[in-house]
């Protein structure tokens, strides 16, 4: 419950200063929403007693290693609900990350000193956290993937929210997102609805799968 109420607040900050940063603090609109967000707290709070319950009993199975058909059925559409926030935090992960690769190529081109790294090494540790959340329930469901990526087996709590301000900033810039057929700006409360299911699952990983699995991959035999 924790997680989904500390993400649900996250998303309601998150998709107000969004808009702020586009439109502008003193945007009328903007405090109406911030106004509708603070009534709307008490009600959704209330929610996330539900929503701990049922994303606590969703990861426990897939612990357990009994995940429901159920069960298999949101994860697939929890992959596909995760993408377009986390699969943004990825493109942009990548472009930074081959940036960093390029700087410090260049350093060691004219300074010299430590060798800049691989491209392979780059994709593996900016793109790892992002697509590594989105498949995770795969793995524990014992779905081989396959790929050109080498993603980490686990990515530890710390890790996780150290990357929590880059999903806020993708959030942020959902928030100036607009449609291709009429042109409108996305709607803030239905933003604000997938973000509070994007961070609650996102901390709830952090706070609650991620310690069990790396707490299994210590205590597993070597070569097993």
């Amino acid at each position: 419950m924790a997680a989904v109420a500390a993400g649900t607040a996250l998303a309601l900050l998150g998709v107000y200063a969004g808009l702020g940063l586009h439109d502008g603090f003193g945007d009328w609109d903007l405090h109406r929403v911030g106004r509708r967000f603070l009534r709307y707290l008490p009600w959704v709070l209330a929610l996330s007693a539900l929503g701990g319950a049922l994303l606590r009993s969703y990861y426990e199975r897939l612990l357990a290693g009994k995940p429901s058909g159920l069960g298999v059925l949101g994860t697939i559409v929890r992959a596909f609900a995760h993408f377009p926030l986390y699969g943004g935090v990825a493109l942009f992960s990548i472009m930074f990350g081959f940036a960093a690769l390029g700087l410090r190529s260049l350093r060691h081109r004219l300074l010299g000193g430590e060798t800049p790294g691989t491209s392979d090494e780059a994709l593996t540790g900016w793109l790892g956290p992002p697509i590594w959340f989105i498949i995770m329930p795969f793995d524990l469901m014992g779905v081989e993937g396959e790929g050109d990526v080498d993603l980490p087996e686990t990515v530890s709590t710390r890790r996780m929210l150290r990357w929590l301000p880059a999903v806020l900033a993708m959030l942020m810039l959902w928030t100036g997102a607009t449609s291709e057929d009429s042109g409108e700006r996305v709607d803030p409360y239905w933003l604000a609805a997938f973000a509070s299911f994007w961070l609650s699952d996102y901390l709830a990983v952090a706070w609650l799968v991620s310690p069990v699995m790396i707490a299994r991959r210590k205590n597993r035999p070597v070569g097993a």
